[in-house]
């Protein structure tokens, strides 16, 4: 039977190693990403009719960006025959626009993941790389929170909206910062866009707080190609990440230079995901902690089957819930704020009590 620990009594030993992040952590910050299918949640809204689940089926995908992809592509070749619009164009437009009103629909807004930001980047300094499998904007959201407060700690790589090439320089810690963590999305993210047919380039727009709505805007006046993979097969994934630079170096560069120690929260290990852990059997890391919902032993023994081939010196389950990991507060963050209410509900009285 395995032991389910305490984050606080394993830290120690996955100090500064790598943090995989998968759907779960981002069901942690707000319950609307609960759903199995970005698709299928088109669908039940009403955004993707039938005749724009036909242009799916005729790809035998279900994955936005696959479609998007193919669909814009041909657009570029049509363009370039002089072929007038037509199908193709709509089909496009169709689907983008689903896109669109899926993740406005779905995605949760700043101000509510506000009070999460700070735990979470917080833990995610302790880690020398973050891998994000998710494409929603918790993760870049806690970045830049987190570098309001430490100077320029966190970096995604990208300078003037394109990966750099030397990455692995960007280690170096900058300006006021004393430390950094390096941030990776191997299947892309909303701060993403199609550039030309294989590049990407990060999106600029507006502040945190009103960070998503300017990304859809973006989509919706300069009909952009988002660059993020949610769902599909390992085949389908392993097909995206051919398909653009930036998912490349990340799967082929960044997951195979991990080092000792990887910390793993909200991640299923399905069969979609394999191409992932092919890539970290690749890579140095000699010990695993995996963060566990509950006691759920089945779940452990899966795990222990989907990495018996990495030949670890260790893999542990710690509490999803425990103290300290993620977006869970600290004994010393709950102590500050209990004291910071008193103080203001001790204002509100004394107020109270001179206007009577």
């Amino acid at each position: 039977m395995a032991e389910i620990n305490q984050w606080n009594d394993i830290k120690e030993n996955y100090h500064k190693g790598s943090l995989l992040l998968g759907n779960g952590a981002s069901i942690a910050v707000n319950d609307c990403f609960n759903y199995q299918s970005l698709y299928d949640k088109a669908v039940e809204l009403g955004y993707l009719t039938t005749d724009v689940q036909a242009v799916f089926d005729k790809f035998f995908v279900n994955d936005f960006e696959h479609v998007l992809r193919r669909l814009w592509q041909a657009k570029l070749v049509n363009e370039a025959l002089g072929i007038p619009s037509g199908e193709v164009e709509n089909a496009y437009e169709k689907v983008r626009k689903a896109l669109i009103s899926t993740v406005r629909y779905t995605h949760v807004s700043y101000d509510d993941a506000r009070e999460h930001l700070e735990h979470i980047f917080k833990f995610m300094q302790e880690f020398d790389y973050v891998i994000s499998l998710n494409y929603d904007l918790i993760v870049y959201w806690a970045a830049q929170y987190g570098n309001r407060h430490l100077g320029n700690w966190f970096k995604d790589c990208f300078l003037n909206s394109e990966f750099r090439p030397d990455w692995r320089t960007v280690k170096a810690p900058y300006g006021k910062a004393v430390g950094s963590t390096l941030y990776f999305y191997p299947h892309g993210n909303l701060v993403l866009r199609r550039e030309g047919f294989s590049g990407e380039r990060k999106i600029q727009a507006g502040t945190d707080s009103n960070l998503l709505e300017s990304i859809l805007d973006k989509w919706e006046r300069n009909s952009l190609a988002p660059a993020f993979v949610c769902e599909g097969t390992k085949e389908n994934k392993r097909d995206a990440i051919s398909s653009c630079n930036y998912f490349e170096r990340v799967f082929f560069e960044v997951l195979p230079s991990l080092e000792d120690t990887l910390v793993i929260y909200g991640w299923s290990f399905g069969d979609q995901d394999e191409h992932i852990i092919e890539q970290v059997a690749k890579s140095s890391v000699k010990k695993i902690a995996v963060a566990i919902y509950g006691d759920d032993q089945v779940l452990c023994g899966n795990i222990e089957m989907k990495l018996e081939h990495l030949t670890l010196d260790d893999l542990v389950f710690f509490d999803a819930h425990s103290e300290g990991c993620w977006n869970n507060p600290t004994k010393d963050y709950k102590g500050e704020k209990k004291k910071q209410d008193k103080a203001i509900a001790d204002d509100v009285q004394q107020l109270a009590g001179e206007k009577t």
